[in-house]
């Protein structure tokens, strides 16, 4: 089995529009950020530079450097060629399920919120 996270220009283009099945994860996502083996430091520093300036002037800039595809493009644009970190999951503290953001006072499973000192359930409320 291919250990490889990278892929080569001729395994970019072969690829076509077909999403990555190997890079760096993005646990927002779920998609793959594709690697490029033959994406130069001073192509990438360019690409990166343009990401500044003009995301679509970045992904023309990485297609000319590796081949890739527009949704390729469009992907590694996105994440600025790295995935997004995961998120801190924070539970809610009455029925245990997930809450949409760390922050989160009110949970969508139970109904509770708890935005003061007490607790209120939501379908309780007129």
């Amino acid at each position: 089995m291919d250990q490889r996270i990278s892929y080569s220009r001729e395994e970019v283009i072969a690829a076509g529009s077909n999403w990555p099945t190997r890079g760096l994860l993005c646990h927002e996502c779920g998609r793959y950020i594709p690697v490029f083996e033959d994406l130069s430091e001073e192509d990438e520093q360019r690409v990166r530079q343009r990401l500044q300036q003009n995301r679509f002037t970045a992904m023309k800039e990485l297609r000319d450097a590796t081949g890739c595809s527009l949704e390729w493009a469009k992907l590694w644009a996105h994440h600025e060629g790295k995935p997004t970190p995961p998120k801190e999951i924070k539970l809610c503290p009455y029925c245990g399920q997930p809450l949409r953001t760390p922050l989160a006072k009110q949970c969508r499973f139970c109904l509770r919120d708890w935005h003061e000192d007490n607790v209120i359930p939501l379908k309780d409320q007129p």
